[in-house]
């Protein structure tokens, strides 16, 4: 019987990142032009879109059309490919607006939105959007609330369970506060450190897991912005992030966080002129790459709403402005296709090792998590704290080749339930290994 490799601890792991190129099997991105089943939302841009994990949809709310601005809520199934109309027929709802800054809670399985603008006027209201049963409520918060704005960027801290904001504008001008809106205990509150990004409007924003950050691009101030910012969720400080080369700078792009490669996609966008290209920024390694993907691409657009599919690995955009608004659907399919990819690992490559990303992911109470092995192997999976620290053995010997699973429950090997929070799952084999963040909830 061979002796098991020595495990190495997960932070001493990811500290030392190796840059490996190598070629994929999968097929290079694609641009896909969704044809949808249902009656499709009216045309728009500057809508916000959240990804509803627990119904698998891309849910839309707000933006301006032909009509003017709205306040509609949309569906987009995702195992359907239906579009469906949430849209409530009484009860209070926001006014109309574009550029909402909306985010996906999913412990209280809602969308939580705030700011935006309509003629003459600019909002500092939050409401929650109830994703089961399809009602508006206006929250109260205490504390704050930031000043009226448009054009703002959000995300959402899952381990603290907040809406995090950055930024935005008004006819008195441009911001470059942070403030933190927690729905459950419905309170603001001004995070501003001392040094932050310059001030800015018609940025975008998505979450990192892995590092538990903000990541904030690009956006507006006397012209277009191509900076790149993270704002570490737990210290509430900014740190830059720019590389000396990518995109050129713009505003109005989508943003998303690819989960499956620890990268931000960003698609079109407005540089001066429209844009339709579509570009990765690699946060293992700092690096922006400019995507080709086959197939005919969206007209250019700004303003278009996105969200990150992971199961099927593919960014969907929907609307935007061309000089006139659209409704279209599309996807950017098979986001981990790249030429070369980076892979969080050291020593030879993990031929054959296969870790799926565990699912559902964020979770509560439990997450199953599908590996595959191409031979026979030992194998050990373990779940870390984002501090390195072992916090649970799941599997643990030698393994058939084939695919395995494994459930985690959010105990640690004690049997104690362990906090909320971002943890790292790692596949370790005789022949490489793996590694997927989890977000727990309680």
């Amino acid at each position: 019987m061979p002796t098991p490799p020595r495990a190495t601890p997960i932070r001493t792991a990811l500290a030392a990142l190796a840059v490996v190129a190598m070629a994929l099997p999968a097929a290079a991105q694609n641009w896909v032009d969704i044809t949808p089943g249902g009656t499709s939302p009216p045309d728009r841009a500057w809508a916000s879109a959240v990804h509803d994990a627990q119904e698998n949809r891309m849910v839309v709310f707000g933006g301006r059309g032909v009509g003017g601005d709205r306040n509609d809520v949309w569906a987009y199934d995702l195992d359907s490919g239906t579009w469906t109309d949430l849209t409530p027929g009484s009860g209070s709802a926001p006014a109309p607006r574009r550029t909402p800054g909306s985010v996906y809670d999913p412990a209280g399985h809602r969308m939580v939105t705030w700011s935006g603008q309509a003629p003459g006027t600019f909002f500092n209201d939050a409401w929650a959007f109830d994703l089961a049963g399809g009602t508006w409520t206006l929250l109260a918060p205490s504390g704050g609330p930031p000043a009226i704005r448009y054009g703002a960027a959000v995300t959402y801290d899952p381990v603290a369970g907040d809406l995090v904001t950055f930024a935005g504008f008004t006819s008195s001008g441009r911001f470059d506060d942070t403030w933190r809106l927690n729905a459950a205990a419905s309170t603001w509150t001004d995070v501003t450190p001392v040094s932050s990004p310059l001030e800015r409007c018609l940025h975008s924003a998505c979450y990192d897991a892995v590092g538990r950050r903000m990541i904030m691009y690009g956006g507006q101030n006397a012209g277009p912005l191509g900076d790149l910012w993270a704002f570490d969720l737990a210290a509430n400080t900014w740190s830059e992030l720019t590389p000396p080369s990518g995109p050129p700078a713009r505003f109005f792009a989508s943003n998303i966080y690819d989960a499956r490669n620890r990268r931000v996609t960003i698609f079109g966008g407005n540089t001066g002129s429209l844009q339709n290209d579509a570009w990765v920024f690699d946060l293992w390694t700092g690096a922006w790459t400019m995507l080709a993907p086959t197939g005919t691409p969206p007209i250019a657009r700004e303003g278009a709403a996105a969200i990150y599919d992971e199961a099927g690995d593919r960014m969907l955009i929907f609307g935007g402005n061309n000089g006139s608004y659209q409704n279209d659907l599309w996807e950017l399919a098979n986001l981990s296709g790249t030429a070369t990819s980076v892979r969080p690992e050291r020593g030879p490559a993990a031929s054959g090792v296969i870790l799926h990303p565990g699912a559902p992911n964020p979770f509560h109470p439990a997450t199953t998590v599908r590996f595959e092995l191409a031979r026979e192997a030992r194998a050990t999976l373990r779940v870390y704290d984002v501090r390195g620290r072992a916090v649970r053995t799941l599997v643990s010997g030698f393994l058939d080749a084939g695919e395995h699973r494994a459930t985690w429950d959010g105990r640690d090997d004690a049997g104690a339930r362990v906090a909320s929070g971002v943890y790292l799952m790692r596949l370790e084999t005789t022949h490489g290994a793996r590694t997927r963040s989890l977000v727990l909830l309680r």
